[in-house]
């Protein structure tokens, strides 16, 4: 059976940290921790632990049209080399109705640091068969788009935050 049509979407990340202590030492410091970056980034209380770097994250809904989407994922979180890498293993979209089987979510990001913070890529996909004609591309694209601008928005609130207090210079 061939693959279904896919629709990828990549956003940079870019988070600039002026706080005292904040060396490139520091922050790689900061982002092997593993658990500590992952669980600034996403809601605590949607995350579980799995196995060591597996957590199971059920999401907020995502208002897709006239459906509430709510993604549950497995994610993977490794520190590889001088990066953290998070990706989605599987993932279950549940408020969708038809063709929910057909519809596949990943997620891959990866944050480092950089000389004046941190920095990094986010990249969301939809595997479907949906994604084939002009308005399931479209609306893929608007989901997409808004799970980047999600994710955006936790690095700049939860990890600036979280890394701030880790750092002892609190919210920053």
């Amino acid at each position: 059976m061939a693959e279904p049509p896919a629709l990828l979407r990549r956003r940079e990340l870019s988070l600039p940290i002026t706080a005292p202590g904040a060396s490139r030492e520091r922050l790689l410091a900061y982002l092997a921790l593993v658990d500590r970056p992952l669980t600034a980034l996403l809601a605590r209380e949607r995350l579980t632990a799995v196995a060591p770097g597996e957590f199971t994250y059920r999401s907020n809904p995502h208002q897709v049209l006239q459906w509430q989407v709510v993604p549950t994922l497995t994610l993977r979180a490794e520190w590889e080399g001088d990066q953290l890498e998070v990706r989605s293993t599987s993932c279950r979209l549940v408020g969708l109705g038809f063709g929910m089987d057909t519809i596949g979510f990943t997620l891959k990001a990866v944050l480092g640091a950089e000389e004046r913070g941190l920095g990094g890529w986010a990249e969301v996909g939809l595997h479907s068969r949906l994604v084939g004609n002009p308005i399931g591309r479209k609306v893929g694209s608007l989901a997409l788009e808004a799970v980047l601008d999600r994710i955006e928005r936790r690095v700049g609130r939860g990890l600036r935050n979280d890394l701030g207090a880790w750092l002892g210079g609190g919210k920053f």
